[in-house]
């Protein structure tokens, strides 16, 4: 993959946030695979850190893009996770999340990381593409995956 089919998927993502209506032949099979492709992106991509100073990004509107992802995924809900799923525990773990907002908050993330391609140098944002999806959009797109298949089968 190229850093502008990393785009691609991202610009193609954040759509889902962004526009109410986005028109797909399936919508759960197009997230499924811009899911994985940008998950896969992220276990092969490298990149360096760039040192110059850049404007911060601006604050993306959560409530609209909610609305927006629920209007495109009005079937969407809550679900389970386990937390910590490594640990072996009796009666601890589950954890309720909700399938709209994780996505929401992943297509913020995206978005951040749109505007630091169109905004900062490449290398500055594939750089904050790395560490956010280490921190936090990793396990968005892990919890989205398996509510997916587990919804769909």
């Amino acid at each position: 993959m190229t850093v502008s089919q990393l785009f691609k998927y991202i610009d193609r993502l954040t759509e889902f946030g962004t526009n109410p209506k986005i028109e797909s032949e399936n919508k759960i099979d197009e997230l499924k695979k811009l899911l994985f492709k940008i998950h896969s992106e992220y276990l092969n991509i490298e990149s360096d850190f760039d040192p110059k100073d850049f404007e911060d990004e601006p604050e993306f509107n959560f409530k609209e893009i909610r609305r927006n992802v629920k209007t495109n995924f009005p079937d969407f809900g809550l679900y389970h996770i386990f937390f910590h799923s490594h640990k072996t525990v009796p009666d601890g773990g589950l954890v309720i999340r909700d399938s709209i907002n994780d996505l929401s908050d992943l297509i913020i993330d995206m978005l951040i990381i749109k505007w630091r391609f169109e905004n900062k140098s490449e290398d500055e944002a594939i750089w904050h593409f790395q560490f956010i999806m280490r921190i936090h959009s990793e396990q968005h797109i892990v919890d989205l995956l398996k509510y997916l298949k587990d919804k769909n089968r």
